[in-house]
C-alpha cells in the first residue's frame, strides 16, 4: 500500500469556522494525518500540551482570544510547536506580524488545500532539519554566539539578543554559511517557507529588524551585509 503524504503526522486545527474545520479535517485525514480541533484560542495552550501535535493550523480570528495572542502565549511558555497561520489579511505587514508572533508560515483565505499540504510538509521538513542540526556546536563570530540547541543568540558576555523565532532561523541559516552570499530565493524557500520570490519585501523587513536589534546592543564585530543582486551574508567586520 502506498504511504500517504501525512502518515504519522498529528495536526491541531484551531479554527472556529465549521466549514473550514470540516474541509481541513477531511483533507488531512485523507492524507493520513491524525487531526484534533480547537475552536477557542483561549484553550490553545492546554490543548497543545495535552495533544502534543506535530504542527498547528491556526486562524488569526477566533472567539475570546485571537490566534496571534494565543500563539504568543504558546511561544512565551517555551513551546515551539510549528504553526501555520490562516487569515483574511493579506498585506506584507500582516504576514510579518504573524511571523514575528512565532508563526512558521502564513496563508491567506481562500486557500488551496494542495498548497496548504505543500506548506505543511515544508514546515515539518524545515523543523526536522533544524532539530537534526541541534547537536552542532555553538557558532561564534566576533562577539556573537549562536546556540542552535538553546535557540539563543547572545554576546560572549552572556547578554541575549531578543530575536523572534523567524529572525533566529534566518540568523542561524546565514551563520552556517558564514562569509558566503546567500540568495534571496534560498532564504525565502528554506527559512520563510515561500515557494516564489514575490515575498522579498517580508524578507527585507526581517533583515532590517535584525540589524536594528544588533545595533541596539552595539554588535560591531558582526554584521549582515547586503550582496547586491544576490542576497545577504553574515560577516565579521
Amino acid at each position: 500500500m502506498e504511504k500517504k503524504e501525512l502518515e504519522g503526522v498529528s495536526i491541531l486545527v484551531a479554527e472556529d469556522d465549521s466549514g473550514i474545520v470540516t474541509l481541513l479535517r477531511s483533507f488531512f485525514e485523507q492524507n493520513g494525518a491524525t487531526v484534533w480541533v480547537e475552536e477557542n484560542g483561549q484553550h490553545l495552550l492546554e490543548r497543545v500540551h495535552a495533544f502534543q501535535p506535530d504542527i498547528l493550523i491556526l486562524d488569526v480570528v477566533m472567539p475570546h482570544v485571537d490566534g496571534l495572542t494565543a500563539l504568543a502565549a504558546l511561544r512565551k511558555s517555551g513551546d515551539n510547536t510549528p504553526a501555520i497561520m490562516l487569515t483574511d489579511l493579506n498585506t506584507v505587514e500582516d504576514k510579518v506580524t504573524g511571523l514575528d508572533y512565532g508563526a512558521d508560515d502564513y496563508m491567506t483565505k481562500p486557500f488551496s488545500t494542495k498548497e496548504l499540504l505543500a506548506r505543511v510538509k515544508t514546515v515539518l521538513r524545515r523543523v526536522a532539519e533544524l532539530k537534526g542540526g541541534s547537536s552542532e556546536k555553538i557558532i561564534r563570530m566576533g562577539s556573537l554566539e549562536i546556540d542552535p540547541l538553546a535557540r539563543e543568540a547572545r554576546m560572549v558576555n552572556g547578554e541575549q539578543i531578543q530575536f523572534t523565532k523567524t529572525e533566529f532561523d534566518l540568523l542561524y541559516y546565514l551563520a552556517k554559511r558564514k562569509t558566503q552570499a546567500v540568495g534571496h530565493t534560498d532564504l525565502l524557500n528554506d527559512v520563510l517557507g515561500y515557494k516564489t520570490d514575490t515575498e522579498t519585501k517580508a524578507l527585507v523587513m526581517h533583515i532590517a529588524n535584525m540589524r536594528k536589534k544588533m545595533a541596539k546592543i552595539s554588535i560591531d564585530s558582526v554584521k549582515i551585509e547586503t550582496v547586491a543582486g544576490v542576497g545577504y551574508k553574515l560577516i565579521e567586520a
